[in-house]
């Protein structure tokens, strides 16, 4: 939930909204014993949180690369 603090703005509000579904629904299930229900809410936030995922990752690269050129970078 942090990351959504730090970097929401990379997301629309209806892909806000979606996640936090998710993530409401992650909450209720974890507190039972419904393992299958607890799969399939894992699922659920983990597809809801992939774009999100991506374009903070690709933001963090972005960053890390900004104002430097192809020698200065090492692998």
């Amino acid at each position: 939930q942090s990351a959504l603090q730090d970097a929401g703005d990379l997301l629309s509000t209806l892909e806000r909204a979606h996640i936090d579904l998710a993530v409401g629904r992650m909450q209720a299930v974890i507190v039972g014993d419904d393992r299958r229900a607890i799969d399939e809410a894992m699922r659920a936030l983990s597809a809801a949180t992939d774009d999100f995922a991506a374009r903070r990752m690709n933001q963090s690269v972005q960053r890390a690369l900004t104002g430097r050129n192809v020698n200065q970078i090492s692998l």
